[in-house]
């Protein structure tokens, strides 16, 4: 494994919920799981995850803007200024990328329970996780950059400062609404290199079927970093 290509931030323990013990016990024995395709919930069925805006990034950063004004006089031209305001920036990814999807260790596991399912396991070393899955990608002949994330939850809000590209390069899928700050949200995130995203996975809409929704990764051996809650 080349370690840099596992990069990011990782917290010292995370949580992982599943609707099914079934796939619980299959990711604590055999390191058995999905990692999901973030244009997948643009139209997942459970309206409550459903976030139409996943996949792109959204700010509002501080800055010169363009503004005009206009005569009067219709003949006059219209005279155009600078001033400071705030620049709208809307940023995507063209890599095909995918995640798995965790809560950070202050969530409230009850709400964890209730919205992504009753069987919890506790991640122990999710950087270790990562090596894991790179691991498992570099054998399977993938390029790819594992990523570990604390989701923002400023999307299409003002900030206080300019972002550098490498900073809004992340917020396709780092970025999430207000409204889901709840979740707590932690990702690993496996960027596919030398690769185009499908661009029909950009325009889901409520109906619409995804074929490359998920990858699933099976490490195929029991990870000592996991446990049971």
């Amino acid at each position: 494994m080349n370690k840099r290509d596992v990069c990011g931030e990782f917290p010292e323990f995370c949580y992982k919920a599943f609707a099914c013990e079934e796939y619980a016990e299959q990711f604590m024995e055999a390191g058995i799981f999905r990692m999901g395709c973030p244009f997948y919930y643009k139209a997942i069925e459970d309206q409550s995850r459903r976030d139409t805006t996943e996949g792109t990034g959204h700010t509002l950063e501080p800055g010169l803007v363009r503004v005009g004004w206009v005569s009067s006089d219709p003949e006059e031209k219209t005279i155009w200024t600078r001033k400071q305001g705030y620049q709208e920036h809307y940023i995507e990814q063209g890599n095909p990328k995918f995640c798995f999807c965790t809560s950070l260790p202050d969530t409230n596991l009850d709400y964890m329970k209730k919205q992504f399912g009753r069987y919890i396991v506790k991640i122990g070393e999710p950087r270790k996780l990562a090596e894991e899955i790179n691991d498992y990608f570099f054998d399977q002949k993938q390029k790819n950059l594992i990523v570990g994330c604390r989701v923002s939850y400023n999307k299409g809000q003002k900030l206080h400062r300019e972002l550098s590209d490498n900073e809004r390069f992340e917020l396709p899928y780092k970025q999430k609404p207000e409204s889901f700050e709840t979740e707590r949200e932690f990702r690993i995130v496996a960027i596919k290199l030398s690769e185009v995203c499908d661009s029909k996975c950009k325009f889901l809409d409520g109906d619409a079927e995804l074929e490359c929704k998920f990858v699933e990764v099976n490490l195929g051996k029991q990870l000592s970093c996991l446990s049971r809650i």
